[in-house]
């Protein structure tokens, strides 16, 4: 027998039928959510490239949400750089020209940090005078935050139906999360590798840079000639550098380029082909310097110049003729243990294009002794700021200037290592000492 069900128990086996496929609609998009996460967390979580890994985010996002195209911005939160640009990857999903993160958006994002849904950019009161790309319609956004810190932005363009709805926005805010420490800890490992090849290239160039400093002493007949560098990086701009003439004169300088590193050491590569190049035609310092200081200023920036001592040493007639650009005063001390000061010279190299060197030239007597330097040696500084000093290092060479040439070079070396023993160097350090009847160091 057919039992007739009345009209109120059909509305209410109407309304459970629709409370179920609601909920079982809930429990699918649940388990859609699930795998879309699960699935993308297994296809970013064995890469370390951060592009691919973006491009994948994306992909996955535009696939499960429905969008037209989408994008990833890398921004850097610092307070002086605000807002940069670091990396933007975008996938499109049609042939549609690409859409950019508009400026506005990225400055909301960074104050709210939080999703941000719109389905009429033109009329959002949040966005009021902005203008927007005529092609964008609807726009779905969430931050990558990694630590409480905004280090991206995950954005959506053009829902294909009607807009987006609440629930993409939650199902985004989830993937945006859940990827943003996979992001970073990309970005992070591959400017570690970038910082490895930058190290690895800069202790290249310092083993180069050792190589074009003198690899042995001088055998200069009755003469003694040494010199030492040490750099407060791996790189420096200091400079030093011995060449023989002929059989009786020898060229000796000794260069400070401004600023420290790489800049500072390329400049002084450039500085010895320039002096190596051309000191065998032209051995005059002055008239040499004139030439190099016209080549640096032609070709440097402002900001870049060169102190340099450049001498040419007979030691036929034992005369010293020099000159020097802004240099430090070398001191000649004689084996009376008086001593004089070398100032002829001019302007650093580089500062002015059409600077003249004056020349002269001294007599090199039995005994003496001349102690070429670079402002490293006299600026290092102790655990106090206490500079080591012009006036410690002439009580120095006054009261070592019995020693050897190499002996009074590695005196002074010592005593202004050991006064900055104690604090990060401060400069490159170099010496030139060129002694007259001295024993020659092997």
């Amino acid at each position: 027998m057919t039992v007739k069900k009345t009209d109120h128990e059909v509305e209410e086996l109407r309304q459970k039928i629709l409370r179920l496929t609601e909920k079982n609609q809930r429990l699918q998009n649940a388990v859609n959510e699930l795998s879309t996460l699960n699935d993308l967390s297994l296809a970013i979580s064995g890469s370390v490239d951060s592009e691919e890994i973006m491009r994948t985010i994306i992909s996955r996002s535009i696939h499960s949400i429905g969008a037209e195209q989408g994008d990833i911005t890398l921004v850097d939160e610092k307070e002086e750089d605000s807002g940069k640009t670091l990396v933007r990857s975008m996938v499109s999903s049609t042939n549609h020209t690409p859409l950019h993160l508009n400026q506005n958006l990225l400055g909301w994002m960074q104050i709210n940090k939080k999703p941000l849904l719109i389905n009429d950019p033109g009329n959002d009161s949040r966005f009021q005078n902005v203008q927007w790309e005529e092609t964008i319609h609807s726009i779905l956004s969430a931050p990558l935050m990694n630590r409480s810190k905004l280090i991206g932005i995950l954005t959506l363009y053009n829902k294909e139906e009607e807009g987006f709805t609440e629930d993409d926005k939650r199902l985004l805010s989830i993937i945006a999360s859940q990827s943003a420490q996979v992001v970073e800890n990309a970005r992070l490992h591959e400017e570690e590798q970038a910082f490895k090849k930058m190290r690895r290239e800069v202790e290249l160039a310092g083993k180069i840079q050792k190589q074009l400093l003198p690899k042995e002493q001088p055998d200069v007949e009755q003469y003694s000639l040494c010199g030492r560098n040490i750099t407060a990086h791996s790189v420096g701009g200091d400079y030093y550098d011995f060449v023989q003439l002929d059989q009786n004169r020898w060229g000796i300088c000794l260069g400070d380029v401004s600023g420290k590193g790489l800049p500072a050491s390329l400049l002084m590569s450039n500085l010895q082909a320039i002096l190596r190049g051309q000191i065998i035609y032209q051995p005059s310092p002055g008239t040499l310097l004139h030439q190099a200081n016209r080549q640096l200023y032609q070709n440097t920036g402002i900001e870049k110049f060169v102190t340099l001592f450049l001498g040419v040493l007979d030691i036929d007639s034992h005369t010293l003729q020099y000159a020097s650009g802004g240099h430090e005063y070398p001191f000649l001390i004689h084996s009376d243990n008086t001593h004089d000061r070398l100032k002829t010279g001019g302007l650093p190299l580089g500062v002015m294009e059409d600077q003249e060197y004056e020349e002269e030239t001294v007599e090199f007597n039995q005994g003496d002794k001349l102690v070429i330097y670079s402002d490293g040696i006299t600026d290092s500084r102790d655990s106090e700021d206490k500079e080591f000093g012009e006036d410690r290092l002439e009580q120095l060479v006054i009261e070592d200037s019995d020693k050897s040439a190499q002996e009074l070079m590695d005196s002074i070396f010592d005593a202004s290592l050991d006064h900055s023993k104690e604090s990060q160097l401060f400069d490159d350090m170099t010496m030139v000492v060129i002694s007259r009847n001295a024993t020659k160091e092997m």
